[in-house]
């Protein structure tokens, strides 16, 4: 799992949690379509729209193919 934090001037970085990062694709519960796809250096949210909760800062990724929304592990902190 990946958190992203914003340092003073604005510029996200990660936070990388190795035990808990996905290993395969995570897919959309409702169509299977593929949202977040491992890669060489992080996960690759494919063709989604990104919401963040302004209370929770949890992130979460609109299903291009049925719109569904689905959790992504991201997390942005101020």
């Amino acid at each position: 799992m990946q958190s992203a934090q914003t340092d003073a001037g604005g510029v996200v970085g990660r936070e990388e949690h190795p035990r808990s990062a996905p290993t395969g694709p995570k897919r959309c519960p409702i169509c299977r379509a593929k949202i977040l796809v491992p890669d060489q250096e992080g996960i690759v949210v494919r063709n989604a729209i990104l919401r963040v909760s302004a209370a929770t800062g949890r992130a979460s990724a609109k299903c291009p193919r049925c719109k569904a929304w689905v959790e992504v592990p991201l997390a942005y902190r101020q």
